[in-house]
C-alpha cells in the first residue's frame, strides 16, 4: 500500500466527508472572522488552507477546559462514588498545524507519564491527528527558533503538505494508515519530485521567520540566574491576565474544585495558569510565588529551563499565539534572550 498521495482539493474534501462517517471530526471553522477548532457536521464547514492558524490550539479536545473527575452522593448513610464514563468516541483532529501537533506531544509527557490520566489517555487513544504543514509563516511564528519545523511530523498520524493547488497526503503512523485504508482508490501516488518539495517548503517558510534560535545551553543559564534582578524589569509590563497560558498548545496547568450541595457533588478539573496570583496560594494564606515577577519567571522557565539534560525540545513550540494576543505586547523569545544577556553580563562583571 502507498504511504503518500497527491490529492486535489476536491479529493481532499471528499476524503474529509468520508471521515464524518463514524468519527467526530474537529476542524478549523470561521466564526465572526476568527478561526477556531470546532466539531463539524459537513466538510464544507472546514477551513483548510495552506497557512494560518486558529486563535486557540486544539488541546481542549484532549484536555477539556473543565471536566468532572468523579462524582459522589450521600445515600442511606453512606457515600457512593462514581467515575465519569471513559470517552469512547473516535475523533479526528483535522488541519492541525505542526506546532499544535507538537504541543499535543508535550501534553502527553504530562498526562501519560508515570500514572496515566485515565480520561486524557482514553481520548488520546481514540484520537487521530491530521496535521497541515505551513506554506507561509505568520508574523508572530517562531517554531524554528525553538527547534521545531513548519513541516514537522511530530504528533501527527497523517500529514497534509500544500503543493500549490494540490495537497500531498502522507501516512505517518498505523492510526493514519487506518484512516485512509478505505479511501485511496483513484488517488495518485506522490512522486519523488513531490517529496523533494517538502524540504523546499520547509526552507522557504523557515526563511520567513525572523527570530534567532534559542540555544539549548540557555536553559542552564536561565536556571543559574533564577534570583537575578533582571526578572523584575522583564516582568514589569505583564498584566497577569494569563491569555498566554490559555492559548498555548502545551500549557497543562489546572485547578481542582468541588461543585456540591448537601447531598451530592463532583470534583472538577479546570484550566488554570501559573501567572495567576491564586495558583500557588495556600489555604494557610502563604503564597510561595507572591509577586508578579516570580510568577512571570515561572512561566518563562517552565517553557525554557526546567528540563532534564537529555530532553531535546523546549516546552514552547513556537506557535506565537502568546506574542500576538498579549495585550501588553510581551514577546517570550525576547524575554529569554534579554534574561540570558543580563545574567551573562553580571557573570562577566563578577569575573573581572
Amino acid at each position: 500500500m502507498e504511504s503518500s498521495w497527491k490529492l486535489t482539493d476536491t479529493q481532499l474534501r471528499k476524503w474529509l466527508s468520508g471521515l464524518l462517517d463514524g468519527n467526530s471530526v474537529v476542524a478549523p471553522v470561521e466564526e465572526d472572522g476568527v478561526l477556531l477548532f470546532r466539531p463539524i457536521a459537513s466538510e464544507d464547514q472546514a477551513v483548510v488552507k495552506p497557512s494560518g492558524k486558529t486563535r486557540w490550539s486544539p488541546k481542549e479536545f484532549l484536555f477539556p477546559r473543565s471536566e468532572a473527575l468523579y462524582r459522589y452522593n450521600f445515600k442511606g448513610g453512606t457515600v457512593q462514588l462514581e467515575d465519569p464514563p471513559v470517552p469512547e468516541e473516535h475523533q479526528v483532529l483535522f488541519g492541525v498545524r505542526s506546532c499544535d501537533a507538537s504541543g499535543l506531544v508535550r501534553l502527553d509527557e504530562i498526562f501519560l507519564s508515570g500514572t496515566k490520566d485515565r480520561l486524557y489517555a482514553a481520548r488520546r487513544e481514540n484520537t487521530t491527528v491530521v496535521s497541515a504543514a505551513c506554506a507561509a509563516a505568520d508574523v508572530e511564528c517562531f517554531c524554528t527558533a525553538v527547534g521545531y519545523s513548519p513541516v514537522g511530523e511530530e504528533g501527527s498520524d497523517v500529514q497534509l503538505v500544500p503543493l500549490g493547488e494540490d495537497w500531498m497526503l502522507r501516512v505517518l503512523t498505523d492510526k493514519g494508515r487506518d484512516l485512509v485504508s478505505d479511501a485511496g482508490d483513484g488517488w495518485t501516488a506522490a512522486t519523488a519530485k513531490d517529496g523533494k518539495r517538502i524540504a523546499e517548503l520547509e526552507k522557504s517558510v523557515a526563511g520567513q521567520i525572523e527570530r534567532s534560535p534559542v540555544n539549548r545551553e540557555w536553559s542552564q543559564v536561565l536556571e543559574e540566574g533564577f534570583e537575578h534582578g533582571a526578572w523584575d524589569r522583564l516582568a514589569q509590563h505583564c498584566l497577569g491576565c494569563s491569555v498566554c497560558a490559555y492559548v498555548c498548545p502545551s500549557c497543562s496547568c489546572f485547578d481542582m474544585n468541588h461543585e456540591a450541595n448537601a447531598w451530592c457533588g463532583e470534583q472538577c478539573r479546570s484550566w488554570d495558569a501559573c501567572t495567576f496570583p491564586l495558583f500557588t496560594h495556600h489555604a494557610s494564606g502563604h503564597n510561595p510565588r507572591e509577586t508578579k515577577q516570580e510568577r512571570y519567571r515561572q512561566r518563562v522557565l517552565h517553557k525554557f529551563a526546567f528540563r532534564e539534560e537529555d530532553e531535546d525540545p523546549f516546552r514552547c513550540v513556537g506557535c506565537g499565539r502568546c506574542v500576538s494576543l498579549c495585550p501588553a505586547g510581551l514577546d517570550i523569545v525576547n524575554t529569554v534572550s534579554a534574561a540570558v544577556e543580563a545574567i551573562r553580563e553580571e557573570g562577566a562583571d563578577a569575573a573581572r
